[in-house]
């Protein structure tokens, strides 16, 4: 069965909680994967951190959004300096976690919509996702866009445009990240999409249409699953969700009210729901 994991944002209230103890609440709800959010990655005891998740049998994954300081889309060449410095790093941390992937928002700030300059952004991205490619390469990391909806980010919203960037970075050692939040927005078609994006596809990130838990939507999981079957789909199936509204990580992640009455038992839904949906699907 595919490894599924769940991102440690799920228990966060404040950025710079201590993640070490939500490796073995991850474990204890029945996921395989802990997903890092890299975003305090100054204070992250990366060694420490790498040690508890071998003493408790755990797969890492690592994420990321960029913010407007580390702008490789900019026509600032500093400003795009400081964000491939940056992505190195995270490829440097993913690397000593043992994450196999970088995902997220890798390639333009997360929630900026640029009102000039577009086309020459386009290109600054691509030309920085290439260059990044190599680091990522060296380190044998794979490096996953973020498909992500009209609302979030501007760049590339679908698969078919996503595809199209991955053809003009030409790299191995990237890859597509989607989401089914995401992808509910955007899609016409969740697993056709899924199909299109084929042997491309190195990261999938699993909520329902309402950011609450898979299952607690109408999204059709199991013709997502079918559809990752049929691409012959090998990597982490991932939970991100957002269900608590506390502390700075709710306000951040835009979630206003509660939508989980008890996070140790959602999570525990969340990792029964996806053993299941993979067991029907023979993933």
């Amino acid at each position: 069965m595919l490894s599924i994991g769940l991102h440690l944002s799920f228990w966060q209230t404040q950025w710079n909680d201590d993640l070490e103890p939500l490796i073995l609440q991850t474990k204890e709800a029945g996921f395989d994967v802990c997903e890092f959010p890299l975003l305090t990655l100054d204070q992250m005891p990366l060694d420490q951190l790498r040690k508890a998740l071998e003493n408790n049998g755990m797969k890492a994954s690592c994420s990321i959004g960029l913010n407007q300081s580390q702008d490789v889309t900019s026509p600032d060449n500093q400003m795009r300096k400081q964000g491939i410095q940056f992505l190195r790093r995270c490829l440097e941390a993913a690397q000593k976690l043992g994450s196999p992937v970088l995902v997220g928002v890798t390639y333009t700030p997360w929630g900026f919509f640029p009102t000039d300059h577009l086309l020459e952004r386009r290109k600054n991205s691509i030309s920085a996702m290439q260059e990044v490619s190599h680091i990522a390469q060296d380190l044998g990391v794979t490096l996953c866009l973020e498909v992500i909806n009209r609302f979030e980010g501007y760049l590339i919203n679908t698969v078919e445009q996503s595809l199209e960037f991955l053809d003009e970075i030409k790299s191995p050692a990237v890859k597509l990240h989607l989401d089914t939040f995401h992808m509910n927005i955007e899609e016409d078609d969740i697993a056709t999409a899924i199909r299109s994006a084929g042997s491309q596809l190195g990261h999938l990130h699993c909520a329902a249409n309402n950011r609450k838990a898979p299952g607690k939507g109408h999204i059709q999981w199991g013709e997502i699953f079918l559809a990752l079957r049929d691409i012959h789909y090998k990597e982490y199936i991932v939970a991100e969700v957002f269900v608590n509204p506390e502390g700075e990580v709710g306000r951040g992640l835009s979630i206003w009210h509660p939508l989980a009455a008890d996070l140790i038992e959602t999570a525990k839904e969340t990792a029964s729901f996806l053993k299941k949906g993979l067991a029907d699907a023979h993933l």
